[in-house]
C-alpha cells in the first residue's frame, strides 16, 4: 500500500511537471508568435506610410474640377493655374482638421497676394459646412466637395482616403508636398516652391 501510494505520489508529480513545462513552452510559443506578428505589422504599417508619403498624385484633376463655394456658385479651380496652391481636404467632424484651421487662416493672412492660394475643399455636406463656419473664423476661400471632393483627394495623391489632407501645388503643376493628418504653419512654409532647403 504504501509503495502504492509512493507511485502515485510520483506520478502526480511527474503529470504536474510535463504539464507545467507544456504551459511554459505553448506559453513561450505564443509570446514568439505574438512578437513576430507585431513585427509584421510594424513593417506593413512603415511601408503603408512610405506609400502615402510617395503617392505622386495628378494636379491635372483639381485643375480640370469644377467646385461649389458656399453661396452655391460653381468655381473653376483651373483659375489657379500657374500659382502656387495650397489645398486641404476637411470635415466639420474631424478633430485634426478642425485643430490645424487656425495655423491654415494664419498662414493664408501672411501670404496672400504674395502669389499663394490657399482652398479649402470641404467633405462634407452643404448644411453642416456653413454651420460650421458661422462658428469658427476660416480666413481662405471654402469649396463643397461632397464625396467628390474624397475623389479629388484620391487623385491628388491621398491614397487612404483620410483627412484632413493637404498638398501643396508648385505653379508649373507639380506636386511638391503631401501630407495626410494635421499640417502646420511651418510645414507649410518649409515646402513652399521655390523656398532655398
Amino acid at each position: 500500500m504504501k509503495q502504492t501510494k509512493t507511485w502515485a505520489l510520483t506520478i502526480l508529480i511527474a503529470s504536474i511537471g510535463t504539464a507545467g513545462a507544456y504551459w511554459l513552452t505553448a506559453r513561450q510559443s505564443a509570446r514568439e508568435a505574438a512578437e513576430r506578428s507585431l513585427a509584421s505589422v510594424t513593417q506593413l504599417t512603415s511601408a503603408a506610410d512610405a506609400a502615402i508619403r510617395a503617392a505622386p498624385g495628378d494636379a491635372h484633376a483639381l485643375f480640370a474640377s469644377s467646385l461649389d463655394n458656399l453661396a452655391g456658385q460653381s468655381v473653376k479651380l483651373s483659375q489657379y493655374k500657374g500659382k502656387t496652391l495650397i489645398v486641404n481636404f476637411w470635415a466639420s467632424w474631424c478633430p485634426p482638421c478642425i485643430a490645424e484651421m487656425p495655423e491654415l487662416s494664419r498662414f493664408y493672412k501672411d501670404h496672400a497676394g504674395k502669389g499663394v492660394e490657399m482652398v479649402g475643399i470641404a467633405i462634407d455636406n452643404p448644411t453642416s459646412v456653413r454651420h460650421f463656419l458661422k462658428e469658427h473664423n476660416v480666413s481662405y476661400p471654402v469649396l463643397l466637395g461632397g464625396m467628390g471632393g474624397a475623389d479629388l483627394s484620391i487623385k491628388l495623391g491621398d491614397s487612404q482616403g483620410g483627412l484632413p489632407f493637404t498638398v501643396v501645388i508648385a505653379p508649373n503643376g507639380k506636386i511638391v508636398y503631401q501630407k495626410l493628418g494635421q499640417t502646420s504653419y511651418t510645414e507649410l512654409q518649409d515646402h513652399l516652391p521655390g523656398k532655398p532647403s
